[in-house]
């Protein structure tokens, strides 16, 4: 994308975001050479009107271009580990703007490695590490049962182990129980000893391996922006890289439950740049190329 269509693309969506809830469509009329009018394109606050295939309109539900000069508290929450527990292999996710921080309309989550070991504190244990994170969510802000969820984004230039991190969707409440049987939609997720792979995944009770990933969704430059999408439906769940379809799945969940659940109750977004875990296959070490940063464009949903 040129700077110039991104400049006038930014300008146009921000001045689209007031009143999204109830923002109607607006057609906008293309001329052809004599300037009579040859078509019509609608846009929402997402931008251009995207067709479902049943050929309705999916209708914006969610933006953020990330042009603000920083994250917006209505829109996102930012995991810290200190406060709720949560960790990825030896990451220590905090509020830093080290770790997470807008520039020139871009959300920068960063995975770095600190100046030696400190003490991450947390809910569930304190422990040693040398790695700090970023993650923001928009559980508390919204949440949506089916529909269509979209990044645009680029992850880091590592090449080798030691770096983890992507686009991913978490229920609202545990309404099967906690995880994995309340359900996990894992949209784009990347590791850097096999940087190609950009992998979507259901996770729930019932998972089999070989046919809930999408083992086949690669990406030759991962550190190129693309688009990373799902449309979630009670019937399917598919995923998508720039337009192409890449994977899709129905879920067969263990009894008692039947498909679609457990994914048939609201989830949110999460975003998040971490390092992997000790002894693992993606296991960081002292030479991971660190900092690493996962460059998010912007994040939308429809209904």
């Amino acid at each position: 994308m040129s700077g110039s269509v991104r400049v006038l693309r930014r300008t146009f969506a921000g001045a689209m975001l007031v009143g999204l809830a109830a923002l109607a469509p607006l057609q906008v009329a293309a001329t052809g050479g004599g300037g009579t009018a040859a078509a019509s394109v609608a846009y929402d606050a997402c931008g251009v009107v995207l067709t479902k295939a049943d050929g309705s309109s999916w209708t914006c539900a969610f933006v953020d271009n990330f042009d603000a000069r920083s994250l917006d508290p209505n829109k996102w929450g930012i995991q810290q580990t200190a406060s709720t527990g949560f960790r990825t292999g030896q990451t220590c996710f905090t509020g830093s703007t080290k770790n997470i921080s807008l520039s020139r309309g871009e959300l920068l989550l960063t995975a770095r490695a600190e100046k030696g070991q400190f003490l991450c504190k947390s809910p569930s244990g304190d422990f040693s590490t040398t790695y700090t994170g970023g993650m923001i969510g928009t559980r508390g802000r919204f949440s949506q049962t089916y529909g269509r969820f979209e990044v645009r984004a680029k992850y880091p230039t590592a090449r080798s182990a030691g770096v983890h991190g992507g686009f991913w969707m978490y229920p609202k409440t545990h309404t099967y129980g906690q995880w994995p049987a309340s359900g996990e939609i894992d949209v784009a997720e990347w590791w850097s000893n096999d940087p190609t792979l950009v992998l979507p995944s259901l996770h729930y009770n019932g998972r089999d391996y070989t046919v809930d990933s999408g083992w086949n969704c690669r990406v030759t430059d991962v550190s190129s922006y693309h688009t990373y999408t799902v449309e979630w439906l009670p019937t399917a769940i598919s995923f998508f890289i720039d337009g192409s379809l890449c994977f899709t799945r129905t879920p067969t969940p263990d009894s008692p439950l039947v498909a679609p659940q457990p994914f048939d109750h609201p989830f949110s977004m999460i975003l998040n740049m971490g390092v992997g875990t000790a002894g693992g296959t993606n296991a960081v070490t002292a030479s991971t190329p660190l900092p690493a940063t996962y460059t998010v464009d912007y994040a939308k949903a429809w209904r």
